[in-house]
C-alpha cells in the first residue's frame, strides 16, 4: 500500500471509528489536502486489495470498510 492509499485508509478507518460513517471521496480529498483523482485511485487500490467494498447504486455509490 502506497502513502497516500495508507492516509487515505488510516483517515476514513478513524473517522468511520469515531462517526459511524465514512466520509464522501470529496470529504476526504479536502480533509487529507489531496485532489479528487488521487483519493478515487487509493480507493480503487483499497477495494483491490479487499479493504473495501463499493456498493454502486443509481446516482450513488456506497463505501464500506471490509475488515
Amino acid at each position: 500500500m502506497d502513502h497516500i492509499t495508507s492516509k487515505v485508509y488510516n483517515h476514513m478507518k478513524s473517522l468511520a471509528d469515531q462517526n459511524g460513517f465514512l466520509p464522501t471521496i470529496r470529504q476526504t480529498a479536502e480533509q487529507l489536502e489531496l485532489q479528487i483523482h488521487e483519493v478515487e485511485s487509493a480507493i480503487g487500490e483499497l477495494q483491490k486489495e479487499g479493504k473495501v467494498v463499493i456498493t454502486d447504486i443509481p446516482a450513488k455509490s456506497i463505501i464500506e470498510l471490509a475488515d
